[in-house]
């Protein structure tokens, strides 16, 4: 939302300051006559390519010519000088339609929504008797495909930028972008709410009342209380937060714009995620989270008595909550994949977690994992070894695991390879010797 909200602090309506100073239209609008539709034909190709504007005319007509200051001008300024000035309206093949002026030092092209400003001048061709009907490719190139049941010009740039507001569903609305040379962008009116530009054709009241219905799909019971857009993520999903009725609870969620829901947090592991909660006050929250998921490692067959989490994700191939742990009553803590099936829950310590490529960031204390791999070395023959480092390396299908151990004498360590649970080596390779893959890669490992 930061690119639309920065830009309409800038929105001008100079470019279209000529159409609104035309006279309003006559009751009954004349029958568009054949001279027109034959003289706009002729005449508006030359101008609509000096314009710029792309558009293939299957239809044109000449609408009269006024005289009107230059653009850049004050038309009230007393120097101010009126020159003629010829206009045009234009049905594209494209489907959005133009209404032309011959404006100097270049002409102009206003589409058929933003001309609707000045009743002398709004497009009035067949073709272009439902100008919103224009905006359906380019809010779908926006990312935001919709039915436009109704749209409305917010104003331009100086530079081209062009801000619509567009209703499609009843409550799904949205503020449109195009800027010349870049895809289109659109914004969900909720973004707005309480914003200096906040739509119209769609209220704040059906805003957040469509945003609480796309909360529906997360499947999670909640009596809503409030709802907050909190921004498009860098992979194009919208995310809102929900407080719900009960205390102290809600969630995050983000959604695709086809309204598919991606990821659901509870707050009170939100911390890290999208910036966190805001209408929820997760402090008692998280306290409870603590004792559920003491429970939840506990029928994982991990003893921990939780006293802090941080959420790091979900597994998209088991949908398992991916959640590191800190423990109070041991030093090791872990990293646990919770499945809505406990029974297929995981639990990594805070080494072999490198097979999920994470590491353990609440302090937690390796020694415990350390003085299993010294314990394994010292099985094969190697006690000489008191593990002060490790590595997960990789596995392989087979069930095995590679890790690399580093000594605390300095001298160089080895490549453990464990079969199936647990730290028992089958096999030791010195890293003076491991090559490729098994490479050793930790500071005293490195060769001198």
């Amino acid at each position: 939302m930061k690119r639309l909200g920065m830009a309409l602090v800038a929105v001008a309506f100079a470019a279209l300051a000529p159409l609104a100073a035309q006279a309003a239209a006559p009751a009954e609008l004349p029958k568009i006559t054949k001279t027109e539709i034959d003289k706009g034909m002729k005449e508006a190709p030359a101008v609509l390519a000096e314009t710029g504007a792309t558009c293939t005319i299957v239809n044109a007509r000449f609408i009269g010519t006024m005289t009107m200051a230059p653009t850049g001008t004050d038309p009230k300024a007393k120097d101010a000088k009126p020159v003629p000035v010829s206009g045009y309206e234009v049905a594209c093949k494209e489907g959005m339609g133009y209404t032309l002026l011959t404006m100097k030092p270049t002409a102009t092209a206003n589409d058929c929504i933003a001309s609707a400003l000045s009743p002398s001048l709004a497009c009035r061709l067949p073709e272009n008797a439902n100008p919103k009907a224009g905006l359906v490719p380019v809010m779908t190139e926006a990312g935001r495909p919709c039915a436009v049941n109704n749209a409305k010009f917010l104003g331009s740039t100086p530079s081209g930028t062009k801000f619509y507001e567009v209703a499609c569903k009843p409550g799904e609305g949205y503020l449109l972008q195009r800027e010349p040379g870049k895809p289109a962008a659109a914004f969900p009116c909720i973004s707005a709410v309480g914003g200096k530009l906040a739509c119209t054709l769609t209220t704040d009241e059906q805003s957040v009342a469509y945003a609480k219905t796309l909360a529906a799909g997360v499947k999670k019971p909640c009596d809503v209380k409030d709802v907050h857009y909190i921004g498009m993520t860098s992979s194009g999903l919208d995310g809102y937060e929900i407080a719900c009725n009960a205390t102290n609870t809600g969630f995050i969620f983000t959604i695709t714009p086809a309204g598919e829901v991606k990821q659901q947090v509870d707050c009170a592991l939100a911390a890290s995620f999208l910036g966190g909660c805001k209408l929820t006050d997760t402090t008692k929250a998280e306290t409870a989270e603590n004792g559920i998921y003491t429970d939840l490692a506990k029928k994982a067959g991990f003893k921990c008595q939780v006293n802090k989490y941080r959420l790091i994700g979900v597994n998209p191939t088991t949908n398992a909550d991916v959640v590191e742990l800190a423990c109070a009553d041991r030093p090791d803590g872990a990293v646990a994949e919770f499945a809505e099936d406990p029974t297929k829950s995981k639990v990594h310590d805070c080494v072999e977690v490198g097979a999920l490529g994470q590491a353990c960031k609440l302090g937690s204390s390796l020694a415990p994992v350390y003085d299993k791999l010294s314990a394994s070395l010292a099985a094969k023959g190697k006690g000489s070894c008191k593990v002060a480092g490790a590595r997960y390396i990789g596995g392989a299908a087979n069930g095995a695991a590679f890790y690399e151990t580093a000594c605390s004498d300095g001298g160089l360590g080895w490549v453990v390879k464990t079969l199936g649970a647990g730290y028992t080596a089958d096999m030791l390779i010195p890293c003076a010797t491991a090559t490729g893959d098994l490479s050793c890669k930790l500071p005293t490992n490195l060769k001198k």
